[in-house]
Parts: C-alpha cells; structure tokens; sequence
C-alpha cells in the first residue's frame, strides 16, 4: 500500500498541521511500506538549491538527526507552509515506524511509478526496520 501527499489539508481545529503529517499518520495507521512527499524541488539537497548552485541532491537518508534538521533550513516556497522542515518531522514520524518515505518533485508525478519499480528518485528515507 503506497500513499501520496499532495495537497494542503485545511481545517479550523489543525489537527495534522500540515498534508505532510497528515499523510505520515495515514501511512503509518494503514501499515503502509512506502509514503511519497512529493514538493515543489526534487528532494533534500545537502544545502539550499534555490540559494546555492552547486547544493547536491542527496539521495539515501538512513538516520535522521538534529543536524539533518538544521540543514534542512526554514520554509520553502510560498505556495508550502514549512518547508523541508515539516517534511522532515512527517518523514521522522514514517520512518520510525519501519516505513520507507521518499520526497521528491510533485512537478513530475509520472515519477511515481519509477519509485515502485525501485529506481532511485528524489531522496529516499529508510525506514527503521529494528523497531519491530
């Protein structure tokens, strides 16, 4: 069972803060294997791409730590509300609970489908498998 996040979930009361969170939740509720982010660049870069050139897209993550979060840096576009950090804090909630998440450009959703078929695409989390 995959699932994908791609569009902001509105609501008075908040609950999930964000679609990111929303959809970690849903994933990890329905013992999902895989959850896609998809956003607005093409996965977590080891520094700002719309800042600096030469940033490099990283594409394997197997532990997530303080310092990956202060790399991550704040909000993103203006059409998102947090950024890689909300992201981040979804991916954290996915991964910890043994399921792969991957984040990577919604502007090419055809990507999905070499994501299922195991190519590399975007910025692949691996989940914790040691926590079951």
């Amino acid at each position: 069972m995959y699932f994908v996040s791609y569009s902001e979930i509105e609501s008075e009361e908040r609950l999930f803060g964000d679609n990111d969170m929303l959809s970690a939740v849903v994933a990890v509720l329905c013992q999902a294997s895989k959850l896609i982010i998809l956003s607005d660049i093409d996965g977590l870069y080891n520094k700002d791409p719309r800042l600096f050139p030469d940033a490099k897209l990283i594409s394997t993550i197997d532990c997530i730590d303080e310092k990956l979060y202060e790399s991550a840096g704040g909000s993103g576009s203006s059409h998102g509300r947090g950024g890689m950090i909300t992201k981040l804090q979804a991916t954290t909630l996915a991964v910890n609970q043994g399921i792969d998440t991957i984040i990577t450009n919604g502007k090419h959703p055809e990507k999905i489908y070499d994501i299922l078929e195991g190519k590399k695409v975007g910025t692949k989390f691996i989940g914790n498998k040691n926590n079951f």
